[in-house]
């Protein structure tokens, strides 16, 4: 199952790399799921949802809390978001998925903050692709 996985990811990788992804983004909505929003602009509700973190306990291994991904490619990162939970589908449960959208928006907002004015897409999105590969690694068992 590892396997296919990767085979999957790099494919998606190729298909960031070669660009063939922009003209299916522009029809999509911005992620919004398992404590995780995409956005283009830091809005009064997203800063709202952020100053409301719940208490959270559970078998999370992640620390628990709401992130909110803003960036002027939004709809590209939403895009992966929805590939990514496409190809996850089986290995993500209602607990994991906190895990997984948690550590897949981390890893874009770590690259944002260390490339601020600098960020490409095509690295935003392979920096998220190298996060699910590392969730391989350690969480997938088949």
């Amino acid at each position: 199952m590892k396997q296919e996985l990767f085979e999957k990811l790099d494919e998606l990788e190729q298909k960031i790399n070669s660009e063939d992804f922009f003209s299916e983004v522009n029809s999509l909505k911005e992620w919004g799921g398992a404590d995780v929003v995409i956005s283009n602009r830091l809005t009064s509700d997203i800063k709202k949802w952020l100053g409301d973190q719940p208490l959270v306990i559970s078998l999370q291994k992640t620390e628990p809390r709401r992130r909110a991904v803003i960036t002027e490619f939004s709809k590209e990162l939403s895009w992966l978001f929805y590939q990514l939970r496409d190809i996850f589908a089986e290995e993500v449960d209602y607990i994991s998925k906190y895990d997984f959208y948690g550590l897949l928006a981390q890893a874009a907002i770590d690259y944002l903050e260390v490339n601020q004015g600098n960020a490409k897409c095509n690295e935003l999105l392979n920096a998220v692709i190298d996060k699910a590969r590392s969730f391989v690694r350690n969480e997938v068992t088949r």
